[in-house]
C-alpha cells in the first residue's frame, strides 16, 4: 500500500519558533580538498544550498526570530575513542574533520576547516544567535541544543544544515523527541552519493515520514513573514 497521509500544515508562532542550523562550517561548505564539502559539493550545487541558507539566516535576523547553531568540532583528546560512529566516523577521522587544537583555545581557529564559514558569520557572530555546544557523533545528545531550545520556550523550529541524512536528520529525530514540531528545508540541505545510494534522498524519504512538515525555502521565509506580521 502506498503511504499518502499527509499532516495538517504546520502553522508558526513568531513567539515561539526558532531557525536551527547545523555545521554551518567552512568544512561543508569551503570549496577544499580533502574536506567533507567533496562529498556534498554536487548537491550544494544543484540546489543552491549555500544561497538558500543565507536566505533564511537573513530573514531569522531580520525579523527577529531564534537563531540557533549546532557545530561539529573534534579535540585531539578525542582521537582516544577506540570506536568511532560507523563508516562515516571512521573516513572522518582520517580526513581531520572539524578539528580543533583545543576547547578553550582559538589558536589556529580564524580559518580553518573548524571555524564558521564566513559568509554566515555576520549572523551566527550577530550576537544574538545562539552557538551551542559542540555535537560529537550525530545528533543532540553530547551538547545542549535541546535545552537552549526549551529555555526559550521554544515550540517549533525550521531546520536546514549541509549533512542531511547524517547530522541533521539526527539532530531532527531529537528534537522531535523532545516534543518540538520540525519543518524541514528541502533546498536548503545537501547528501553525499555512494554506489548504494543517494543521501540527500534518503533523508528526504524519512523527513517525508517523521517532520511536522517539509518546506522550500521560499514557502519557509513567506511563512515566517506571514507569522511575524500576525
Amino acid at each position: 500500500m502506498l503511504f499518502t497521509h499527509r499532516n495538517p500544515e504546520m502553522k508558526l508562532d513568531h513567539k515561539r519558533t526558532a531557525l536551527v542550523l547545523v555545521d554551518m562550517q567552512n568544512e561543508f561548505f569551503e570549496q577544499k580538498t580533502g574536506t567533507y564539502y567533496e562529498l556534498i559539493a554536487d548537491a550544494l550545487k544543484e540546489r543552491n544550498v549555500i544561497e538558500h541558507t543565507e536566505e533564511l539566516l537573513k530573514t531569522a535576523q531580520e525579523l527577529g526570530y531564534y537563531i540557533l547553531h549546532s557545530p561539529h568540532w573534534y579535540y585531539p583528546t578525542d582521537l582516544q575513542w577506540t570506536v568511532p560512529g560507523g563508516a562515516i566516523g571512521h573516513y572522518l577521522g582520517g580526513i581531520g574533520f572539524c578539528g580543533r587544537k583545543d576547547p578553550v583555545s582559538l589558536d589556529g581557529f580564524e580559518g580553518s576547516r573548524a571555524d564558521y564559514y564566513e559568509p554566515f558569520k555576520k549572523y551566527l557572530m550577530d550576537g544574538h544567535t545562539c552557538n551551542t555546544s559542540p555535537h560529537k557523533h550525530f545528533g543532540c545528545e553530547a551538547n545542549d541544543m535541546i535545552k537552549q531550545l526549551h529555555m526559550r520556550k521554544i515550540e517549533k523550529v525550521i531546520m536546514a544544515g549541509p549533512a542531511a541524512n547524517i547530522c541533521l536528520e539526527s539532530h531532527m529525530r531529537d528534537i522531535i523527541e523532545s516534543g518540538i514540531e520540525v519543518a524541514m528545508i528541502r533546498d536548503a540541505v545537501a547528501g553525499p552519493k555512494n554506489e548504494e545510494g543517494d543521501g540527500y534522498q534518503a533523508a528526504m524519504v524519512n523527513y517525508r515520514f517523521m517532520a511536522n512538515a517539509l518546506w522550500t525555502t521560499q514557502e519557509a521565509v513567506l511563512k515566517m513573514r506571514d507569522a511575524a506580521r500576525s
